[in-house]
């Protein structure tokens, strides 16, 4: 009677695993045949989109220059397709240029192969989190509606590096909740950031952890050492070459001018109504437009510490709170928002 219960059990596991495998290949095939049936010749990046003057900041690097230094010309509001993005991410590109032998149309196809690897990971990565609290059909939703929603889908079109920051950041949110692998969770989100860095948002999930004491503090120093490490590495030389040009570099996406988005009214509009502050050189004046967007992302972060809200709900919500107040309206900013859009399940009671 007992060897029958335990074949039961155990014909009932291998049937649920079964259907899951199946799910996950069906999932797999159809994204390969939507992002590989919809893909662009290299004709319709060139000179168009930002993949384009992404290859050309690779170029650079590979000559040993500083693309960062360009943005000392400009205004700091208008945008000039300036290098915003760390070294890691151009470091990237500069491997994949010169692996595809300075060919933009190779340089294409391996860039979109990474990135299609990188959305089916980061679909895999969010039914395993979702998998470690049994919780495997909201698992499975979670990935297929990573996977198959417009903006996602639209990032890939564009061959936006969103979804390879992503991977890592939802890759280090699975070992966090590791004691034996949660080292790898900070280097991995140091990685994330690197790739793009509207991952910043997730921090405070990662001193959360120390506070719920899920590690001591001499753990804690540790792992953001290893964390600012991979950060820092690559940023080094040109810190050290001109750190006026990196940091302006950084701040652009802070500062930029809202009036070439989809959306210029509302308190954008307001905020920046006189000439003194659209023309002005202050840095202050510049980040005008933002004030709405900082004052939710401080009251989301406020929630967190308080014990309002707790970590799955706080990654939803900085993202949603970034995604939707950001005067400049760029749809990979939405892509951010659906891989997450379930992890507020996580959370229990």
């Amino acid at each position: 009677m007992i060897e029958s219960i335990g074949m039961i059990k155990l014909f009932r596991t291998i049937k649920k695993n079964h259907v899951e495998i199946i799910l996950l290949i069906l999932t797999l095939f159809l994204s390969h045949k939507i992002t590989f049936g919809v893909d662009r010749d290299s004709d319709f990046y060139y000179k168009k989109e930002d993949i384009y003057y992404e290859y050309e900041v690779a170029k650079q690097i590979q000559k040993g220059e500083n693309p960062y230094l360009r943005i000392l010309k400009g205004d700091m509001l208008e945008n000039d397709k300036y290098a915003t993005q760390l070294p890691h991410y151009y470091n990237l590109l500069a491997f994949i240029r010169d692996n595809s032998n300075d060919n933009f149309s190779g340089f294409i196809e391996s860039f979109r192969l990474i990135l299609y690897v990188s959305q089916v990971i980061g679909g895999v990565f969010i039914y395993l989190i979702f998998r470690k609290q049994n919780k495997r059909l909201l698992g499975l939703c979670g990935a297929i509606f990573y996977i198959f929603n417009v903006w996602t889908l639209n990032s890939m079109i564009y061959l936006k590096q969103d979804v390879l920051a992503i991977a890592l950041l939802v890759a280090s949110f699975y070992f966090l909740s590791s004691d034996k692998y949660r080292t790898i969770s900070y280097v991995l989100y140091g990685l994330s950031l690197g790739i793009k860095y509207i991952g910043v948002f997730a921090f405070p999930i990662f001193i959360v952890v120390y506070l719920n004491k899920k590690l001591t503090l001499k753990k804690l120093i540790i792992n953001f050492l290893l964390l600012f490490f991979v950060l820092i590495t690559p940023v080094i030389p040109y810190l050290l070459e001109d750190f006026n040009s990196f940091a302006r570099s950084l701040l652009f996406s802070l500062t930029r001018s809202p009036s070439d988005s989809e959306i210029i009214y509302g308190y954008n509009d307001l905020l920046v109504r006189s000439p003194e502050s659209h023309t002005s050189t202050e840095i202050f004046d510049k980040l005008l437009p933002r004030i709405p967007l900082f004052i939710s992302l401080l009251m989301t972060v406020a929630l967190l510490f308080l014990r309002k809200i707790k970590q799955g709900t706080y990654v939803f919500l900085s993202l949603l709170v970034f995604s939707i107040f950001n005067p400049v309206i760029f749809p990979q900013y939405i892509t951010w928002v659906p891989p997450f859009a379930l992890f507020p399940l996580l959370d229990g009671d």
